[in-house]
């Protein structure tokens, strides 16, 4: 059995369909081959446990060297002769690789283009429920039993950048390729300090490698009165995991290095502003459902923490106020106050366990 998964979306897209990894290998057996095709830039998120393949979708400026990798792709998808496509991006692209791919069996989500609409023989609607469970409803049509729902991180990589870590130490991701998902760079400052000098403890900030990100760390970074240690888009995914992996928690805000956390089973706490808590909230890999029940506020699923504002027009799923970019939610009505009390009693149980098993 040669199955493709496509997914052709961000790092944190990629990484929630990884649960299906060890359902279908565990349904089909050890003989079934596992490929999957996603955009180039996020393959570093998976882990090659489960996988034989990983094609990518290459998107170069150049018009000619577009065409050249296109080809190359469609060739290699059709020489695979795949058995099962299991699509689970909605849009015509998916579609026509699904199609193009020549399996007997095709599942997905339907694309609004007419041309499209029965190119899959086994048609998924988006539901209202986490990501992750959406992606699994392609097992459920296919009648595959969902053996496990846990997550799979890619694997970690100690590098010589890593080498001198601190023995206990916080690990903040503040960005976001979405910047409406970004909180204030002073709060952040704000937020740096508070953990440092209450908990005399370090912070370190990681970055991807992207000259806004860069920007905006180097502004929180003046904000502070302490010394954070920081990582500017220096580290692969690889390596984020790595460290992750090494923090006793991570603080950030809805952005894939937060599920990447959740991944690595260290407490997570993520400020939330637009986005659906139910949706994409970090999912612990120790349960099996979503414990994400209310539209908004404080909410918890095992060792993972969100906050979010109780505003009447949070959340909203717009690209922030008006889908003007920027979210008054996480900015200028964002209650500092008590967004501080909760991050203090999300990690108060954390020290002072490390505290009891010293």
């Amino acid at each position: 059995m040669k199955i493709l998964i496509i997914k052709i979306a961000y790092i944190g897209d990629v990484l929630l369909t990884t649960p299906l990894f060890y359902n279908l290998k565990q349904h089909y057996g050890e003989s079934c081959t596992l490929d999957i095709l996603v955009n180039e830039g996020t393959q570093g998120i998976l882990s090659m446990k489960y996988l034989n393949t990983i094609h990518t979708l290459k998107r170069s400026r150049n018009k000619l060297q577009r065409i050249k990798d296109d080809l190359k792709l469609l060739k290699a998808i059709k020489k695979a002769k795949y058995d099962r496509v299991i699509s689970l991006t909605a849009g015509d692209r998916s579609a026509f690789l699904a199609f193009w791919s020549g399996a007997k069996i095709r599942v997905g989500f339907p694309p609004k283009a007419f041309w499209a609409k029965n190119i899959y023989t086994l048609k998924l609607t988006q539901k209202y429920q986490h990501a992750l469970e959406n992606n699994l409803e392609a097992l459920k049509i296919l009648n595959i039993p969902i053996l496990s729902k846990k997550v799979l991180p890619p694997t970690p990589q100690k590098t010589e950048k890593l080498q001198n870590l601190p023995q206990t130490f916080i690990h903040l991701h503040l960005f976001s390729r979405c910047f409406y998902k970004c909180l204030s760079d002073s709060f952040c400052a704000k937020m740096i300090d508070f953990i440092t000098y209450n908990y005399q403890t370090h912070c370190i900030l990681t970055a991807a490698n992207d000259s806004k990100e860069s920007k905006k760390l180097h502004n929180i970074l003046k904000l502070c009165q302490s010394k954070p240690l920081f990582f500017d888009g220096t580290l692969n995914l690889a390596e984020v995991t790595f460290l992750n992996s090494k923090a006793l928690a991570f603080i950030g805000v809805d952005t894939g290095i937060m599920h990447l956390s959740a991944a690595n089973d260290t407490p997570t706490f993520a400020f939330f502003g637009p986005s659906y808590v139910k949706v994409w909230g970090p999912w612990d890999n120790a349960l099996e459902s979503n414990f994400y029940p209310n539209s908004n506020g404080i909410q918890q699923m095992g060792k993972h923490l969100v906050y979010q504002e109780t505003l009447q027009c949070v959340p909203c799923g717009k690209e922030g106020c008006n889908d003007f970019q920027k979210s008054d939610c996480l900015l200028i009505k964002l209650n500092e106050a008590k967004a501080l009390q909760s991050l203090k009693d999300f990690l108060n149980p954390l020290f002072q366990k490390k505290l009891n098993n010293k």
